[in-house]
Order: C-alpha cells, then structure tokens, then sequence
C-alpha cells in the first residue's frame, strides 16, 4: 500500500520538469536558427565585398586615369538582391588616385541584420555586418 502511494507522489513530476527545461530548448534551439542566419549573412556580405573588388580590378579607368566603380557596385547589387539583402545595404568600391597597375581597390559592403526572436531583436536591435575586400589594381 505504501508502495502506491510513493508512485502516486511522483505522479507529475515529469510533467513540471517538462515545463522547466522546455523554454530552454526552444531558447537554444531559437539561439542556434539566429547564430546560423547571421553567419550566411556574413558569409554573403563577404563574397559581395570580394566579387566587387574583383570586377573593379578588371575594370578599366575612365579618362585620366580616373576609376569607374560602377560595375563593380552594380554587381554587388545584383548579389545583394537575388539573396534578398539589399534593403539598407551600402556599398562602396574605390581605388586610391591615381588608379594605376598596383594600387589598391577597396570594396566595402555593409548590410543591416535583424533577428526574426522578438527577445533578441528588443536586446540586440539592427546589427551592421560589414565586410570589406582589398585587391591590387591590374
């Protein structure tokens, strides 16, 4: 008799600690979903910022020798928007001048991140990732 009244005791402990640790594996769960997101983000920030310093380096100057970013830039746009990045994104690519054989073509690309976690996105905000790629002129 005593023996079924200890396993009627223990009845819903189960269930309570259910309760507890659950929150907590969705939060970690959650965690990992978000850390992933802002790594492929990064990731493409990143091959943005060197497909553009590679088109500017092939890119030929305008006249005396001034540099003409625009395809580079428009082929950063053209990552940014087919992966569906580009809304408040900023790019810019630049040569120091006089833009010759060896100078340094710079593409910096930087886009807004926010969490999809109402918690995080109220603790953290819009998170800026910035990547930047340099290349010599050719």
């Amino acid at each position: 008799m005593n023996e079924v009244r200890a396993r009627n005791g223990q009845r819903g402990s189960s269930t309570v600690e259910l309760l507890f640790t659950l929150p907590m594996l969705f939060l970690i769960m959650f965690g990992v979903v978000e850390a992933s997101r802002a790594w492929l983000t990064a990731s493409i920030v990143n091959a943005a910022a060197r497909e553009g310093a590679r088109i500017g380096v092939r890119t030929p100057t305008l006249t005396g020798d001034a540099f003409n970013p625009a395809p580079a830039e428009a082929e950063i746009d053209a990552m940014l928007t087919g992966l569906n990045l580009s809304a408040g994104a900023s790019r810019s690519v630049t040569c120091a001048a006089p833009c010759l054989p060896g100078s340094p073509v710079t593409a910096t690309v930087s886009v807004p991140f926010t969490s999809i976690l109402p918690i995080l996105d109220a603790a953290l905000g819009t998170v800026n990732i910035t990547e930047a790629a340099v290349m010599r002129f050719e």
